[in-house]
């Protein structure tokens, strides 16, 4: 299937590393995407996993109410049609509707979705949902527990925040730490 991911507004800056965890795990994995916003990186999965023949789940978790920046009308980043608390979630539904069949989106806040996991039970966990210091380590603190032992991978967008930079650092404290700075992402193999 031709990648169409260019086609949605978003800030994905990490195709090879999506590629490569879909090529890394075998069929029946499980990924998680913490923030998705209008679906340019789901797109992006999902298209791979359909071109490397796998049979992964596939969630995308998401409020799709925006971040705070997206609701300040002062930010660059401003959307206003978040009035409407459905806007992100229809468009992001429209964005992804050939790839629906393996997308799983669930509209609850990454520390309610949390919940729905055990621990130890995903594969690949990618969190790109708040940039802000304390909820970056809350989704981090909530989430490295789900990945499972010896084979998961935690990973996260805007390693180049400060924020992001500083609750990474001071969870992981450099103990399998990897920065890809050409993707923008901090990734973690092996808890």
């Amino acid at each position: 299937m031709q990648h169409f991911y260019q086609n949605i507004q978003g800030w994905f800056s990490f195709p090879s590393l999506y590629a490569a965890v879909t090529n890394r795990f075998p069929d029946g994995s499980h990924f998680v995407e913490i923030g998705t916003w209008k679906g340019t990186s789901a797109a992006f999965m999902a298209v791979e996993l359909i071109n490397q023949n796998k049979n992964i789940k596939f969630d995308c978790v998401d409020t799709w109410e925006g971040s705070e920046e997206h609701r300040d009308p002062t930010n660059p980043s401003y959307e206003p049609n978040l009035i409407n608390k459905d806007y992100l979630y229809e468009l992001f539904l429209k964005n992804t509707e050939s790839v629906k069949n393996i997308i799983n989106p669930i509209r609850k806040a990454s520390l309610d979705a949390v919940h729905l996991y055990e621990d130890n039970s995903l594969d690949f966990v990618f969190i790109d949902a708040s940039h802000d210091y304390e909820n970056v380590l809350k989704d981090i603190t909530a989430w490295y527990p789900k990945i499972k032992h010896r084979t998961g991978i935690i990973s996260g967008h805007d390693i180049k925040w400060p924020n992001i930079r500083r609750a990474v650092d001071e969870f992981f404290n450099a103990k399998n730490l990897i920065i890809h700075d050409a993707e923008d992402c901090w990734i973690v193999f092996n808890r």
